[in-house]
């Protein structure tokens, strides 16, 4: 019974860290409005919504590239989950050698990890 409840977090927490590398993979191809859909509760938005959230992440990508250049890697260093709640943090690497960890906040909605 132990073994089973350890797999079970452990699975939780590699698909957390999945599902946050997804989100942003998604931003650094340009896929602004699957990055939007990983929000937890874009399905609750309005279209008017949903196109001004795509539109200010588009916004913060093209402002980082302007900085740093094109976003080049993604990847999960650690995570947290407390219940259905969980905190992702990501090392995001740019084309002109600089890199930054950002902290994701995910909450669970069914069976999956979503942006908060």
């Amino acid at each position: 019974m132990a073994m089973m409840v350890l797999a079970c977090a452990g699975d939780d927490h590699s698909r957390v860290r999945k599902a946050a590398v997804r989100s942003y993979e998604y931003l650094q191809k340009g896929k602004f409005e699957k990055f939007v859909s990983e929000i937890a509760y874009a399905d609750s938005m309005s279209d008017d919504y949903r196109a001004q959230m795509v539109d200010l992440v588009k916004e913060f990508a093209a402002s980082q590239e302007m900085q740093h250049g094109k976003l080049v890697s993604v990847e999960a260093t650690n995570d947290t989950i407390i219940d259905a709640m969980a905190h992702v943090f990501l090392q995001l690497s740019y084309a002109d050698s600089t890199s930054e960890e950002v902290g994701v906040p995910m909450v669970k909605v069914g069976k999956h990890w979503k942006m908060q």
